[in-house]
């Protein structure tokens, strides 16, 4: 009987009421963010692309208050995990245990510099899965696209969803 009302509580929140403009927003931002994000690359020619930035889009659209949207989690724990990546990468090689290392590494560095950023985490895994990859990376797209992620999230929060975003840049 203890886990009743937990299981009480997790019923609850699958019958809350969906927002449907709130969804719309939300997937709307984005799509706005990884929309810029495209255009640059495509219109530009520098790679700005991972994949860890669809997620990184979504925690800044749909939970923009949360810890892991705010600037200095976004650029930190993707510049933290992508400098991890390119260490292992040039010091380990690119093994099983070199992915186990380095995801391990990026986590323990995100958290003792207080920049966790769950979608960061993939970074390293991409980073070596990529042999060639240098260290311009963390520049193109690392950098660039997390400031053009935060600015994007900026504009859509502050200007068309009518809420404040960021809660604090630092």
């Amino acid at each position: 009987m203890l886990l009743w009302p937990i299981f009480q509580s997790k019923r609850a929140a699958l019958r809350r009421k969906l927002h449907f403009y709130r969804i719309a927003g939300s997937s709307f931002g984005a799509a706005l963010g990884i929309g810029a994000v495209s255009y640059l690359a495509m219109a530009t020619g520098w790679p700005l692309l991972t994949p860890s930035f669809g997620a990184t889009g979504l925690i800044m659209a749909v939970i923009p208050d949360s810890a892991f949207a705010q600037p200095r989690n976004v650029i930190g724990g993707h510049l933290f995990s992508s400098i991890t990546g390119l260490l292992c990468l040039q010091l380990l090689g690119s093994h099983w245990w070199s992915y186990m290392a380095a995801v391990g590494l990026a986590v323990l560095l995100m958290q003792l510099t207080r920049t966790v950023h769950p979608p960061a985490a993939s970074n390293p895994l991409f980073i070596l899965l990529q042999p060639r990859v240098e260290w311009g990376f963390l520049l193109m797209p690392v950098l660039a696209s997390t400031v053009i992620l935060i600015g994007t999230a900026w504009i859509y929060h502050n200007f068309i969803a009518k809420r404040s975003y960021p809660k604090h840049w630092v």
